[in-house]
């Protein structure tokens, strides 16, 4: 595992850092922190395995972290070397499950950053995808560049050199992606969170109440634990291995202080998480190496 490093942690690794948010925008977004999201748009948003008492601090905390984000990438002058040089179009392909969310770390920014970004889905949840997209364009006033998009396969295919498609789901979307354009693609396709520790009691404490808190058919469904002795690795069933063997959408490290940086494990980021299952931050989750998504709130 490499040291910490606040790198791991600088905006600008999508999307050259003269797209900016406007600073209208970002005290619209700021209003919905600190005035709250409407209740209409919060229920229009829900994701249906979330409870309804759960679900308005979910969306909060993704509002409140784009915010972050807006002002980090406001006030950055230390330019990351973008994956994209944003002359184009976003093409945002999202997954089954989880819309809102998705569409707020992998849409959004891009349109707050002025760029035209498209939206689009499996096809039977195109009425889904395209409802989620309008509440969320209203909210932000960001209707002339987030739109929803009617087929995932017609905008892959359509696709421009100068365009970017990000998009979430299975290595084998991602491949499948890459052979249809020739634009440029970058994948979250991280297939579940595991956890890692070094006190062998406590790390299987933590991953029980992490295994109860999954969410069906979610890239956050927990997938293990592993125990570093110093030396070496092992999974919860002592037998070697890595846990970046699972294609991880986040590792999960175990410490006493939430308020440790993030860190890196093969390419995949190292998020502090604490006895009770809370995790310090969720910028850098679903950094994907073999894909290329360096990760949420990196745009």
């Amino acid at each position: 595992m490499s040291p910490s490093d606040t790198a791991v942690l600088d905006v600008g690794q999508v999307l050259p850092l003269e797209h900016r948010p406007a600073a209208g925008t970002l005290r619209r977004i700021a209003a919905l922190v600190t005035d709250g999201v409407p209740a209409a748009a919060v229920a229009a948003l829900r994701d249906p395995r979330i409870d309804a008492q759960a679900w308005p601090g979910v969306l909060a905390r993704e509002i409140a972290l784009t915010v972050g984000w807006a002002s980090r990438r406001m006030l950055a002058t230390h330019p990351a070397a973008p994956r994209w040089d944003g002359s184009g179009t976003a093409i945002v392909l999202l997954p089954a499950h989880g819309t809102a969310v998705h569409l707020i770390r992998r849409a959004l920014p891009f349109a707050l950053c002025g760029i035209p970004t498209r939206v689009a889905g499996h096809d039977e949840h195109r009425q889904i995808v395209s409802a989620a997209v309008g509440v969320l364009a209203d909210l932000m006033d960001l209707a002339d560049v987030l739109r929803p998009a009617e087929s995932a396969v017609a905008c892959v295919r359509d696709a421009a050199d100068r365009d970017l498609v990000v998009l979430t789901g299975r290595p084998t979307t991602a491949f499948t992606v890459r052979r249809a354009t020739s634009a440029q693609v970058l994948g979250a396709t991280g297939g579940c969170a595991v956890l890692i520790g070094s006190i062998a009691e406590a790390v299987s404490a933590t991953a029980a109440v992490l295994r109860r808190h999954d969410h069906p058919d979610s890239c956050t469904s927990f997938g293990g634990s592993w125990i570093h002795d110093g030396t070496s690795w092992r999974d919860e069933h002592g037998r070697a291995a890595d846990p970046a063997d699972r294609h991880p959408s986040v590792i999960y490290r175990l410490v006493a202080d939430l308020d440790q940086p993030p860190e890196v494990h093969a390419g995949y980021t190292v998020l502090p998480c604490d006895r009770s299952g809370v995790v310090g931050t969720l910028v850098g989750f679903a950094r994907d190496p073999r894909h290329g998504w360096p990760g949420d709130f990196l745009i």
